[in-house]
């Protein structure tokens, strides 16, 4: 009896694990290079919040780099910050901008998207 006490505590143990990470969709492509590599400036800084994950915070007067896109909008990582999605793992991350809004991570290593909510963001092109 002490036994499946055991398992089912640990069962209940990975579940409520597994239910903190950060909800990663799969994505079916690779992340498509982009034949625009430009630069850009982050105007002010901006806290982009994914479900079950810390918040993380984009600096200001930061440099994103263009490195692609994905189904979901365009992938920008950072030359001069580590963006860091913590949620049960800890995972590198790109932004992903849909038009003006951060609208989730790219996980590089994982080649995976966690959403996040949409916020504004002001990155402006650098001469």
């Amino acid at each position: 009896m002490n036994t499946i006490r055991g398992l089912l505590l640990v069962a209940f143990v990975i579940s409520s694990l597994v239910a903190c990470s950060a909800n990663q969709v799969r994505l079916e492509a690779q992340l498509s290079p982009s034949a625009n590599s430009g630069q850009y400036i982050l105007k002010q800084s901006v806290i982009v919040q994914a479900p079950n994950a810390r918040p993380s915070t984009l600096k200001a007067d930061t440099t994103w780099l263009e490195v692609g896109s994905i189904e979901q909008g365009t992938v920008y990582r950072s030359k001069d910050q580590n963006v860091i999605v913590n949620s049960f793992n800890v995972h590198e991350g790109y932004i992903v901008l849909n038009g003006s809004k951060v609208v989730g991570y790219y996980l590089p290593v994982e080649k995976t998207f966690v959403e996040s909510q949409a916020v504004f963001i002001e990155l402006v092109a650098t001469e």
